[in-house]
């Protein structure tokens, strides 16, 4: 059974995770932040590290140090979730092993594929088509789903909306789960009340302060007949559930608070990102730098098969691979701030790595570039490294050759 320890601040980020990973027959350790992990992580080896970092991550940075220090710990493959950083920054992590860097708010389902593929074990996920919408006016929080029921996305929903009671210091939340474009019939049930155990389980909600807008007779069949929902109201309109939640004093006509006081959002100011709880797959268009790559790298040779190979060795330690086998086509996807490192093998089919490290030369903000490639006379490598090349390597090398080198380099570069 594969083993992962979870290092993390937030216990309900933790016991979501340990839930779900343990579903999967994956043994999970926790270690709070107030102990030494790493004297778990030396005496249980664990095939991963899942560790969240704040903005004072002096302590964290602390253990990834130990980490990378010792022989029997270095190897361990660590998955970060924390706050955003420089990309630069996130690219220095590789030394330490780290292979992945989630911003948060996290996108889970991206998430998840990362621990699979870390661990080379498949880990579940709930594909069914849905979207959840969370947001709150006051102390009234809405909680919407469409097209249909998605069990990860239910199961995160506990966590995302604890998060947002606490952090908006909601003493006495009144939440709205709203069906109303869901067809349910009795299949649903199961996924239901997962659904509604999962707000009840949220601090400070109580069943009495949850109202359920649905169209559907099976929902109301399913309240009526739970002893634990006896206290749940439901709706068929949103006005109905509105007139027992919200004061009417200053208007008798519900339009216009619906209007007033609850479409109009009061987290105008906030960052409605950190409620947000869409995977990346309900996105027609995939958010730039949100799929927990350490650094991005290009890789520039003409012979593919040589390519593959080195590009896995990358992928397996974190990189976003981009690989041209022309300096022409590399040089029309140039960008600044595109690329964290270069890997070029001078012996192009269209042009020499010469004249592409000169014109790289001209760029503003060019990333470090390794030449590697096959035996070449002295005064060729001279003049490589006059071109701004930060070393030249002798092609072939065993891939964690290359490797190292390209992670001491971005160390450097920091």
């Amino acid at each position: 059974m594969k083993k992962v320890i979870i290092i993390d601040t937030h216990t309900l980020f933790r016991e979501f995770l340990k839930q779900k990973l343990s579903d999967d027959q994956i043994e999970v350790i926790i270690s709070q932040e107030n102990r030494d992990p790493f004297t778990k992580v030396i005496s249980l080896q664990p095939d991963l590290i899942i560790l969240d970092t704040d903005e004072d991550d002096e302590y964290e940075m602390e253990f990834l140090q130990k980490k990378a220090e010792n022989t029997n710990t270095a190897p361990i493959p660590v998955i970060i979730t924390g706050n955003k950083r420089g990309r630069t920054e996130i690219a220095s992590l590789a030394k330490y092993g780290v292979v992945k860097y989630f911003e948060k708010p996290i996108q889970f389902d991206l998430f998840f594929e990362s621990i699979g593929n870390v661990l080379h074990t498949p880990v579940s996920m709930d594909t069914t088509p849905c979207v959840l919408d969370l947001h709150r006016n006051g102390h009234i929080v809405f909680i919407e789903l469409a097209l249909g029921l998605n069990r990860e996305k239910i199961a995160l929903l506990q966590f995302k909306l604890s998060e947002m009671i606490e952090k908006e210091k909601i003493e006495v939340p009144k939440v709205i789960i709203m069906l109303t474009n869901l067809e349910l019939s009795f299949v649903d049930g199961y996924n239901l009340e997962f659904l509604i155990d999962n707000v009840l389980a949220c601090p400070k909600v109580r069943a009495k302060d949850v109202k359920i807008l649905s169209l559907s007779p099976f929902v109301k069949e399913l309240l009526e007949g739970h002893h634990n929902y006896s206290e749940i109201e439901m709706a068929s309109n949103l006005p109905k559930l509105l007139n027992t939640l919200v004061d009417t004093s200053s208007s008798n006509d519900v339009s216009d608070l619906i209007t007033d006081k609850i479409l109009v959002s009061s987290d105008a100011n906030s960052d409605s990102g950190s409620v947000d709880t869409r995977f990346s797959s309900d996105l027609k268009v995939k958010i730039k730098d949100r799929d927990g790559s350490v650094f991005k790298i290009a890789i520039i040779d003409s012979n593919m098969a040589a390519v593959e190979q080195t590009k896995q060795i990358f992928v397996q330690s974190g990189a976003d691979c981009f690989t041209f086998s022309t300096g022409q086509s590399f040089l029309s996807s140039y960008e600044d701030n595109k690329f964290d490192l270069i890997v070029l093998d001078v012996l192009l089919s269209d042009k020499t790595g010469l004249s592409l490290l000169a014109a790289l030369q001209q760029k503003p903000r060019c990333p470090p570039v390794i030449v590697y490639s096959p035996s070449l006379q002295k005064d060729v490598i001279v003049k490589i490294l006059s071109l701004g090349a930060k070393s030249f390597i002798l092609k072939p090398q065993k891939p964690e050759v290359l490797l190292q080198k390209c992670l001491s380099l971005l160390k450097e570069t920091k």
